[in-house]
């Protein structure tokens, strides 16, 4: 009977041995959890992430062997609690010393001496085993080192001043290229002018002179102001009145670029007005619809139209601008006026037999003329009109009859717009220039960011005309230096509205603008500046043209 009570209690003793084997291999999994910052299913041994595995081969080298042959891990959960309840039935009586002094000398020492020798070192075997490996940039090692201050202290800077470190080479070995590449290409022209010498730069035929109007739909906008509305010379209600509209009054919209302001027309009003005064679009149309066009006031004339420069904003019109023709030729050398007098400004110069064509006032004694691109009032008792005039058209040709010789360019002739018809179409080429120096002067003040293309987050010079031609379907070289030979090259002084004009120093072509007319262009000019317009800068060396006919 003793013996087997001996028995017993030795069984106990191992068990309990065993137990404090399991707690202290548990306590070493949660303190690597805990020091590590990182989950991992520690019951199936299974882990969620890389750097465990390391952790887990590592742990075996300190555990007792017993513990691994003898406990496995499905059995740890329950031996705690049976256990205890052994040693505490079976031994009091005969083992009670032998229980109290085996477990404080053996296990208690082994626990103490294990948890800090051991742990600490697992866990920067890992952290130093995980970096070593690691692919710059990425975050894993920090997520298998303790979440301690010390740790992130130390860590997180080295990082972050090995990725400065890494960029800054980066952008001085890209640098460093760019520059090669420059000094390549800057190589083969030793000046600007040799670089000249190899160009093929022609003098460019006259382009058409944009005056005319082009017909553009209607887009209803009715006031709704009950104390009507004024009419502006520009998008200020501090600039000049040029007319005026009441309660329901009727204009068209022939620009809105969302800037809260309209550029309208109605009658012979033209200018601009506050967009929250009027209704546009589907209820503009439906207003217009139940009570006609007829029955909504058009706007009252305040400033006579050679006085509005808001007047020739845009080109465009509702109104029908190509008319039948109504010939008429020169009897002798006839002039043509700026006004109804032979005192006033001469604009063209008839020559015998010369063709024009009457747009306005046939039933009274001056008329308004056209011919060619000169335009202004005619004594009709000077010319030859009616069949008598048609039938020596159809003899000579139409083409081959003499035109008028223009004295006054179309923009300084007071005349030009005293009606808005024509014989001839508006040139599509004009129309393309004028539309895309207004489309491009609305970006000035944005950024100039280098390789950019966005006209609003930013482009460089090149990118900044490229995405301009590109918005009307001009598909150009992406540099400055590729941009130069695309198109016909002229000389600058022969560029017009929405031409290139490009720069060179050494030799080289480093930079871009467009022309917008009156010795400005505008650009992306650098960093510092942005997009501006400016005047031509003295290293410009030729100008391109791809907008034609």
């Amino acid at each position: 009977m003793r013996r087997k009570k001996l028995l017993t209690a030795a069984l106990g003793t191992v068990l309990f041995m065993a137990s404090c084997a399991v707690s202290r291999d548990d306590n070493r999994i949660w303190q690597t959890e805990v020091s590590g910052g990182i989950v991992f299913a520690a019951e199936d041994g299974a882990s969620s992430m890389a750097g465990m595995k390391s952790s887990e081969t590592k742990a075996p080298e300190t555990r007792p062997s017993q513990t691994e042959e003898s406990q496995p891990p499905q059995t740890q959960a329950p031996a705690p609690e049976t256990r205890p309840s052994q040693t505490e039935t079976e031994s009091p009586e005969t083992q009670p010393s032998q229980t109290e002094t085996e477990s404080p000398e053996t296990q208690p020492s082994q626990t103490e001496t294990e948890s800090p020798e051991t742990q600490p070192s697992q866990t920067e075997t890992q952290s130093s085993e995980t970096q070593g490996p690691t692919e710059p940039g990425t975050e894993f090692p920090s997520e298998t080192q303790p979440p301690t201050e010390t740790n992130q202290t130390e860590t997180l800077p080295t990082e972050s001043e090995s990725e400065t470190e890494s960029e800054s080479e980066t952008e001085k070995e890209k640098e460093s290229e760019k520059k090669t590449k420059r000094k390549k290409r800057k190589s083969k022209y030793k000046s600007n002018k040799e670089l000249l010498a190899h160009q093929k730069i022609v003098i460019p035929p006259d382009i058409e002179q944009e005056f005319r109007f082009a017909q553009v739909d209607k887009r209803f906008a009715v006031v709704k102001n009950a104390e009507g509305v004024k009419v502006y010379e520009k998008k200020s209600e501090e600039s000049t009145a040029v007319g005026e509209l009441d309660y329901y009054g009727l204009c068209y919209i022939l620009e809105d670029q969302g800037d809260g302001w309209y550029y309208i027309e109605s009658g012979n009003v033209r200018g601009f007005l506050n967009a929250e005064d009027v209704v546009t679009d589907e209820v503009a149309e439906r207003i217009v619809a139940v009570k006609g066009i007829d029955l909504l006031p058009a706007a009252r004339l305040l400033v006579a139209r050679t006085e509005n420069s808001a007047f020739d904003y845009t080109h465009t019109t509702v109104q029908t601008v190509v008319v039948d023709k109504v010939y008429a030729l020169a009897s002798g050398e006839v002039k043509m006026y700026e006004q109804r007098k032979s005192s006033s400004a001469v604009t063209g110069l008839l020559s015998d037999q010369a063709l024009c064509y009457i747009l306005a006032d046939s039933d009274k004694d001056w008329v308004f003329v056209e011919s060619g691109d000169a335009r202004g009032f005619v004594e009709k008792s000077s010319l030859i009109t009616g069949n008598k005039a048609r039938s020596r058209v159809s003899e000579k040709g139409e083409k081959n009859m003499a035109l008028a010789q223009m004295l006054v360019e179309p923009q300084d002739n007071k005349a030009c717009y005293y009606t808005l018809t024509s014989v001839k179409e508006a040139s599509q080429a004009a129309k393309t220039r004028e539309a895309m120096v207004k489309f491009a002067l609305q970006f000035v003040g944005n950024d100039y960011v280098w390789g950019g293309t966005s006209l609003t987050d930013g482009a460089d010079c090149s990118g900044f005309v490229q995405s301009v031609y590109a918005n009307f379907d001009y598909s150009i070289p992406r540099v400055a230096e590729d941009q130069a030979g695309y198109g016909m090259q002229i000389p600058i002084d022969s560029a017009e509205p929405g031409d290139l004009i490009f720069y060179a120093r050494n030799g080289y072509v480093y930079h871009v603008s467009m022309y917008i007319g009156d010795g400005q262009v505008v650009q992306a000019a650098n960093s510092r500046a942005g997009i501006i317009t400016s005047g031509i800068a003295d290293d410009a060396v030729w100008a391109t043209r791809v907008i034609t006919d």
